[in-house]
This record gives structure tokens, C-alpha cells and sequence, in this order.
């Protein structure tokens, strides 16, 4: 490793904020994850990430060493199309997708009926978010209060706006940086990738970053050894 400590910087799901990285802060106190955007009207899921890139570069420290650029299910699709604007060391897809047609079929026709129905409110809004999160894997129940929390907090018109940009999204072909993915065995989002060179999380579900966080912080503890 060089004289400057490395940089991680990990972007969170859909439906989460920066909380999500709260198990990974364990060993990576310094870890950076920037606040979401307010996307414009009709953006692009590539043009949103040149604006989060920018808004990376401006959170980075002056002398700040080698990055790992990651992120979590949206969150990794969004550090995918960073990529070449912020020429990580490497990039971390944490139970996400370099392509729309890895995400499981159900997901893209309920996203295609939600871009149609307007916001859920009061408990109607609260039955749909937590049947989501029982649909993300195995967990706690302390876990899943974890994930209510920041899933209360994003506004339905984010959500219906992230959805149909992932599903208007060309994917990511390559990536010229080092790629690691790690994904959960039972993924039911974003089913077990069948390409090559995927970490395998045995017993995790669509967000293994909480559920399996030694497992993963092992893997980035890994991964910065070789920086």
C-alpha cells in the first residue's frame, strides 16, 4: 500500500441512505458515502452518475490514496457507470448487477406497474415497504427495523424515478478496473450471477453487506491489502 491509506467510498441501495454502511464503518471508519441526489426530470441513470461522480470528487480528501469504489444493489449499478470518470483501483458490486437483465423478472414488471400507480401513503405505504424487505433475505429482526427505518425515508417519487432508470439502462459492458462482486447464494432481486469470478455469500440474501457484515468486511479488508 502506498503512503496515503486508501479511499472507499460505497454507494447504498435503493431505498437506503448512508446507514446501510453502518456494520462496515466497523472496519472502515473512514468509509465515504455520499448522500443521494434529487434526480432531474426524465434523467438518466448515466447521467445521474456523472453528477454523483462530481459529487464524489468533491467529498474526497486532498491527499487521499488509492480508491475502492463500491455500492450496494442500485448502488453498484451507479459505481459501475462511475467507473471511468473516477478511475477507482477497484469496483465493488455488493448484490448488484452490470446489466437490467441480471435483476430477477418479477422486480422489472412490478417496476413497470409502479411507474403507473401513484404514492402510497400512511399504512398502505408501510405494508408495501415491509414486504419488500422481507423479500431481500434472511435477517434479524433487529435488521429489518434497521432497513424500516431508512425505507420510511426515501420519497416514492425516488423510488419511481431510480426504477425506471435502471430499467431504461443500457448496462455496463466492461469495466476497466479490478471487479469484484460478492452476492448472496438465495439473492431473490438479483439472482446468483452466472459469470465468472463472483464471490459466492453462502446463506445471504439480496443484502449480505448487513446480514453477512463480517463476511463482507472480510472480502474489503482482502481487497485493501492489495491496493
Amino acid at each position: 500500500m502506498g503512503s496515503n491509506p486508501l479511499t472507499l467510498v460505497l454507494l447504498p441501495g435503493l431505498g437506503a441512505d448512508a446507514r446501510l454502511f453502518d456494520p462496515q464503518r466497523v472496519d472502515f471508519p473512514d468509509l465515504i458515502s455520499p448522500p443521494w441526489l434529487d434526480p432531474e426530470r426524465g434523467e438518466s441513470l448515466s447521467a445521474y452518475a456523472s453528477r454523483m461522480a462530481t459529487r464524489v470528487r468533491d467529498l474526497l480528501p486532498p491527499d487521499h490514496g488509492p480508491l475502492i469504489l463500491g455500492g450496494v444493489s442500485f448502488g453498484g449499478m451507479l459505481a459501475a457507470e462511475m467507473a471511468p470518470l473516477l478511475k477507482p483501483h477497484a469496483v465493488v458490486l455488493i448484490g448488484s448487477a452490470l446489466h437490467p437483465g441480471e435483476i430477477a423478472v418479477s422486480l422489472r414488471l412490478m417496476a413497470m406497474a409502479g411507474r403507473w400507480m401513484p404514492a402510497p401513503s400512511g399504512p398502505a405505504a408501510r405494508v408495501m415497504a415491509r414486504t419488500f424487505i422481507r423479500r431481500l433475505g434472511p435477517m434479524t429482526r433487529e435488521q429489518r427495523r434497521f432497513l424500516e427505518t431508512m425505507v420510511d425515508a426515501v420519497p416514492y417519487s425516488f423510488l419511481q424515478w431510480a426504477t425506471g432508470a435502471i430499467f431504461g439502462w443500457g448496462g455496463v459492458c466492461k469495466v476497466a478496473s479490478k471487479l469484484v462482486r460478492l452476492h448472496g447464494e438465495h439473492d431473490r432481486i438479483i439472482p446468483f450471477p452466472r459469470a465468472h469470478l463472483v464471490h459466492k455469500i453462502v446463506g445471504a440474501g439480496h443484502l449480505p453487506s448487513v446480514s453477512h457484515a463480517d463476511e463482507v468486511n472480510r472480502h474489503l479488508r482482502t481487497l485493501s491489502r492489495s491496493v
